[in-house]
């Protein structure tokens, strides 16, 4: 039976509203998205007793709306500038542009609301493992880490980044430590910071303004990538432990990086795959275990590629460029043929293809991590700056 992919959208600014930012929860069917004013909008999609695969779909247009209105209490509203929800959709973290956090339950109840950032929150990202501790970065140069369920006051520790630099983004590689750095640097420094220490426990050089890092949490490594000016791209391999990259890719003539993504990790014995959206429009593929530093370039955009974005269940690769143009591709070609069924069943997910299977126009966009996936795989979310909210449902 074949795949089909259903686009529907959500313009919200026709109610006056204008949207940023998205983010699915992790296990249900529930899209929270930060519209202007400072307020979260949870759109709900409705159940519905249906007979055939088509009739699962329901446009974005008509999932219920539920609108969370921070009304200021101690501090002035803005802009929001980050939201994630908790590992498992208990709680809902928000990010604003005055460094106001306020955190919402899943039933729209807000549990605290606090200004311990005194600028922009770029980043908020939830622990895997302590699933009620988080991290945000901030533009004034701060890492804060906060308990949830702390009381009377959720902040746990301050981490201040000793070289001046605004922290961009936050990532948990442990339940106690995180790494952070700053697209403003021109050395590319990566700091390891550990709950209870007040200054890093070790410090990355990358030796390059930093683009995106992201870690694998199967392989307890982090990835950092970089662009010169002299179009040398270079992507580097760490792990917690060692000072020295354990892996160093550098080319000549390569497009900048804005934008990587490891392949989901699944068994222990799976190839590392990284990807990587350039500004040419190009994605590039690195296959980690190829000792000649092999690549594969994927072509299909024709310009800045802003995000690059694997589904939970690893068979999709989505990306999407600053024209809004909008590709998903699969990761996975292995099928055996179940003959009691009927049913094709997957035997392998290992990237073998990487051919297009989805291609849409979404609108103009201008922002980095604007794709989101539904934990199971189903649905993808994105924003534009159009104020619009595009979803793609998959039926297979």
């Amino acid at each position: 039976m074949p795949v089909e992919f259903i686009i529907s959208s959500k313009h919200p600014y026709d109610a006056g509203l204008q949207v940023s930012k998205c983010s699915f929860h992790p296990r249900e069917p529930v899209l929270a998205c930060a519209i202007d004013g400072g307020k979260i909008c949870l759109y709900h999609k409705q159940h519905i007793e249906c007979k055939g695969a088509a009739e699962l779909i329901v446009p974005l247009s008509q999932w219920n709306e539920t609108v969370l209105n921070p009304v200021p209490t101690q501090h002035p509203i803005s802009g929001i500038s980050c939201l994630q929800w908790d590992v498992e959709g208990k709680r809902l973290a928000v990010g604003y542009e005055n460094g106001t956090l306020i955190l919402w339950s899943r039933d729209g109840c807000r549990l605290f609301e606090r200004r311990k950032h005194t600028s922009r929150i770029w980043s908020i990202r939830w622990n895997p493992i302590l699933l009620n501790v988080f991290a945000s970065g901030s533009n004034d140069r701060s890492a804060l880490v906060w308990d949830a369920d702390k009381k009377p006051s959720p902040l746990v520790q301050r981490f201040v980044a000793h070289d001046g630099d605004q922290i961009h983004d936050v990532v948990w590689i442990s339940d106690i430590q995180f790494a952070s750095f700053s697209r403003d640097q021109n050395d590319g420094i990566v700091h390891i910071c550990q709950m209870g220490r007040e200054t890093p426990i070790m410090t990355f050089v990358h030796g390059d303004s930093i683009d995106a890092l992201k870690w694998n949490g199967r392989f307890n490594l982090l990835a950092s990538v970089s662009s010169s000016s002299d179009k040398q791209l270079l992507l580097q391999v760490w792990s917690p432990i060692r000072r020295d990259p354990i892996r160093r890719l550098n080319y000549a003539d390569k497009s900048r990086v804005g934008c990587v993504d490891w392949f989901p990790p699944g068994r222990e014995s799976d190839s590392l795959f990284i990807v990587g959206g350039c500004a040419d429009g190009s994605v590039i593929v690195w296959n980690l275990n190829d000792d000649e530093d092999q690549h594969q370039t994927l072509y299909g955009h024709s310009v800045a590629v802003n995000d690059v974005s694997f589904s939970p269940d690893r068979r999709w690769l989505a990306s999407l460029d600053r024209d809004g143009y909008l590709i998903i591709r699969l990761t996975t070609v292995s099928y055996v043929h179940n003959f009691a069924n009927h049913i094709h069943l997957p035997i392998e997910l290992v990237p073998q293809d990487w051919r297009k299977v989805y291609e849409a126009k979404t609108g103009p966009n201008h922002w980095h991590q604007t794709l989101s996936w539904s934990g199971s795989s189903d649905k993808l979310a994105v924003t534009n700056v159009l104020s619009e909210v595009f979803l793609v449902e998959i039926i297979d």
